[in-house]
């Protein structure tokens, strides 16, 4: 009988295997990382999930989408829990832009929050959902007469 896979040389299969494992060990190692952030995070410890949110920033890339749209909500509202405003508002703007119309990766009850923040943190105008819908245009700077 033929053969119709190619056995690779044993000096070719140890790295690839060694790469798989370091590959499959960093994603139990992301996700569970996550975890911790998130269960320090529901337990209101924001000191805690700060400190396991700002070692997993520098792995956002590798997140998947779920992963990268929790990571940045839970980054902004921890940091507006701490009151630290600016950063809050940059990151649940990341969350809400990954997280897309359809709010992937957030609980229902996450986006009513992060909705909230962002009203809170942005200058008047800049946070609500109409700022998505369009721009304002020339003119469109204050109520008009009818609105007074």
């Amino acid at each position: 009988m033929t053969r119709l896979v190619p056995r690779l040389p044993l000096r070719l299969v140890v790295p690839f295997a060694l790469v798989a494992l370091v590959a499959l060990s960093g994603c139990a190692s992301l996700r569970d990382d996550l975890q911790h952030a998130e269960t320090a995070f529901d337990a209101a410890r924001y000191d805690e999930s700060e400190v396991w949110l700002r070692d997993l920033e520098r792995h956002a890339t590798e997140m998947d989408v779920d992963q990268r749209s929790r990571f940045y909500y839970m980054r902004g509202m921890t940091a507006y829990r701490l009151r630290h405003r600016a950063d809050a508002l940059h990151y649940l703007a990341l969350a809400r832009e990954v997280s897309g119309p359809r709010n992937m990766g957030l609980r229902p009850e996450w986006v009513t929050a992060m909705t909230r923040a962002i009203d809170d943190l942005a200058p008047d105008g800049a946070g609500g959902e109409e700022s998505r819908v369009r721009a304002p245009s020339r003119g469109d700077e204050g109520p008009t007469d009818g609105e007074r």
